[in-house]
């Protein structure tokens, strides 16, 4: 085993693997989570993990449905011609969207990593996943209804936020929870639609789950 091995644990290792940063599990308990520690490094914005957890030893996945009804939403603001803003809504058929994505997104990103995903078995790891926050760019549709707004520029489609937590699906231990932030989009003024919305968010979910499922598996 090397230095940073047993410095770490393989719980801390699962999580920070292949960051460029220098990976650290704090000493001190955090306040929020009982049980879990501070780790720095890890690739996303926050992330605590259980000091004994032994995530790479979980081969089989279960997945929550995507949360996210609750999400904080930061209504678009007005652009440099003076737009009228429009509220954006997380509506029903954006939540059933995003859940279908991100469970595609996961199915994707197991079988890279040679994870199973039937939720069978003796030691299993349960995923919840919530989205907390949604700042869109522009709402999109709403704006190419307008007359003499059918194209829309952004930088991208806005910004979001997501938390992921890790349990031992026989006992229900909570292992890790995992906050991230994240720019929705290539971040370069182009023209946007829905599509290429839906396509950002998508990606961006993608991008989730392959992360996620590498710390995991400590690949």
């Amino acid at each position: 085993m090397s230095k940073l091995s047993k410095i770490l644990g393989p719980v801390a290792l699962a999580l920070v693997t292949a960051c460029s940063s220098t990976p650290e599990m704090q000493d001190k308990p955090s306040s929020e989570f009982a049980g879990l520690n501070k780790v720095t490094g890890s690739g996303f914005s926050e992330a605590w993990a259980r000091p004994d957890a032994a995530l790479a030893s979980y081969r089989v996945i279960s997945a929550s449905e995507l949360s996210s009804a609750d999400a904080q939403i930061v209504q678009p603001g007005q652009s440099l011609n003076s737009r009228i803003s429009r509220d954006w809504e997380m509506t029903p058929e954006r939540q059933q969207a995003l859940a279908r994505a991100w469970a595609t997104a996961l199915d994707n990103a197991a079988d890279e990593q040679g994870l199973a995903t039937d939720g069978s078995g003796d030691k299993v790891l349960r995923i919840d996943a919530a989205i907390t926050r949604v700042a869109p760019s522009a709402n999109f549709a709403e704006e190419q209804k307008a007359a003499g707004r059918s194209s829309v520029y952004t930088e991208d489609s806005g910004e979001a936020s997501a938390e992921f937590r890790l349990y031992d699906q026989a006992s229900g231990e909570l292992l890790a929870v995992i906050r991230d932030k994240r720019r929705v989009g290539s971040q370069a003024w182009s023209r946007s639609s829905t599509v290429s919305a839906s396509a950002d968010v998508r990606n961006l979910l993608n991008s989730w789950a392959t992360r996620l499922l590498a710390r995991i598996s400590g690949n």
